[in-house]
């Protein structure tokens, strides 16, 4: 909201201008919606949002070199639309990424019910996923239910 209020005010952006103006319920999902359709000041947003999560995920994963990463909560709604700069971002800033990258990061994107450990486990070599979680924004519930359940 932040990126889109600034692109707005500095009047990059006349079409979310337009939108927050005649929308009360105007937010992250309205941006995202004109993104998937092919807005440009939109599409900007989400790939800046894109390249900086990468760059923090590079970071990550040359310091940790995990086998996977799972996003999770509201933003991993909104895959489709930041994870193509987020890939490209990790792969240019990571060398492990590079290295052990799958041939096609987005495939992960929709690995059904089976979850990325099928897709690791499958192969040989090692690979260092990055994928979406299943849950999208309830993980947090569940994980609240399921500690509350441990617990008592």
């Amino acid at each position: 909201m932040r990126m889109a209020r600034e692109a707005v005010a500095g009047g990059q952006a006349p079409s979310l201008a337009q939108a927050a103006s005649s929308d009360a319920e105007f937010g992250a999902r309205s941006i995202y919606d004109r993104a998937m359709q092919g807005d440009e000041p939109a599409r900007r947003i989400f790939q800046t949002f894109g390249r900086y999560l990468g760059i923090m995920l590079a970071g990550m994963v040359n310091v940790l070199n995990l086998e996977m990463y799972v996003l999770g909560g509201g933003v991993s709604s909104a895959w489709d639309a930041f994870a193509p700069s987020m890939f490209e971002e990790l792969r240019e800033r990571s060398l492990v990424y590079a290295a052990t990258a799958p041939a096609d990061p987005l495939s992960n994107s929709s690995l059904g019910n089976e979850g990325a450990a099928v897709k690791i486990e499958s192969r040989g070599e090692r690979k260092t996923i990055v994928t979406r979680a299943l849950l999208g924004s309830d993980a947090g519930l569940y994980g609240a239910a399921r500690a509350a359940v441990l617990a008592g």
